[in-house]
């Protein structure tokens, strides 16, 4: 009898781990959505298929390994990416042709370049960088890539930068950190003779920022925000996913620099993900242990942190409201005293 029930509670328990190992496998699945689409954003094979057209004739003219090629289509029609026409020829489903080409100005596929080559890879060393190892990341292109993938926050941060400036009469504006000047430009359309101003400290982002912004009175300075030095005073200062560039120390200093620069009564907006807040806790913890694992990368900031220069330096906190619930992004608005 006592055989009998080990070897039954045996049976129960091998059943338990095939079913805990089926569940981890169906976790994969998301991740396999995300690698075919990344693969076929950077190599722009969505609009090589975007016609109906064979394997082989692909492989040959990109010059691409055909056998490889092959697999990223079976992939692609197993998860519905791609669709199978006559003659066995492949075409690509039209949502991932405009969501995922390189030429099309609705795509999203630099995000996915940034978590697939920048996120991914740093998770997984942090095994060896957990014990102490030393592990270069590689960071190439991270300033235009960073700037790009901010660009998309940009339609649903805008409206509540149009309505602090409209409500407040805003004149004059600096964006901390301005990237390719995506804002500006926004800024600059709707708000033809409001004076605006954008310091970048990357030259080669400030470079390319300052070629978008040819033919527009807007200014693209490079420049350390902490040493930037200005014999006006703006009416409204932005400050756009900053905040992991800079040690606990420096966020004071920040603060402390944005009340040089506003006039009274000026007011300063915030953009970043929180952690320790009511949204996006999943994903803003996993940002943080990205930006934890670089060296000259710092932890997300909380509310509560932020709140705490504000009140050092003699800002009141108006609002803290999230714009991306799913990312933990948060938009503040602070007002000098």
């Amino acid at each position: 009898m006592m055989h009998q029930l080990m070897g039954e509670k045996s049976v129960i328990a091998e059943y338990k781990r095939l079913w805990q190992a089926r569940k981890w496998m169906k976790k994969n699945e998301p991740f396999l959505q995300v690698w075919h689409a990344h693969l076929g954003y950077s190599l722009d094979l969505f609009k090589a298929f975007e016609k109906p057209n064979d394997i082989h004739t692909i492989a040959n003219r990109y010059l691409y390994k055909e056998d490889l090629l092959k697999r990223w289509v079976e992939v692609g029609l197993a998860i519905g990416h791609l669709k199978e026409k006559r003659g066995k020829k492949i075409q690509s489903k039209k949502t991932m042709v405009v969501y995922f080409s390189k030429t099309s100005n609705q795509s999203v596929g630099i995000l996915l370049k940034e978590m697939m080559e920048l996120h991914i890879p740093t998770l997984l060393t942090y095994r060896n960088l957990l014990q102490g190892d030393e592990i270069k990341i590689l960071e190439e292109d991270i300033g235009h890539t960073v700037a790009e993938t901010s660009g998309l926050l940009e339609s649903v941060m805008f409206p509540k930068i149009v309505g602090v400036v409209k409500k407040q009469k805003v004149k004059r504006i600096l964006d901390v950190g301005c990237g390719h000047g995506g804002y500006l430009h926004r800024l600059h359309k709707k708000f033809p003779d409001i004076n605006l101003t954008g310091i970048e400290a990357d030259p080669d982002v400030q470079k390319k920022a300052l070629e978008k912004a040819k033919g527009t009175d807007i200014s693209i300075i490079q420049a350390d925000f902490m040493n930037y030095v200005d014999q006006d005073q703006y009416d409204l200062l932005m400050m756009n996913n900053l905040f992991y560039y800079f040690s606990f120390e420096d966020r004071l200093q920040l603060f402390k620099r944005a009340k040089q620069l506003l006039v009274k009564k000026g007011y300063l907006l915030i953009m970043s993900p929180l952690v320790s807040s009511k949204h996006g806790q999943r994903f803003a913890s996993g940002f943080n242990s990205f930006m934890s694992a670089h060296e000259e990368m710092y932890p997300v900031p909380t509310e509560k942190e932020l709140l705490s220069y504000a009140k050092q330096t003699g800002f009141i906190q108006l609002s803290c409201i999230p714009v991306i619930r799913e990312g933990g992004w948060y938009v503040l608005v602070f007002k000098k005293k």
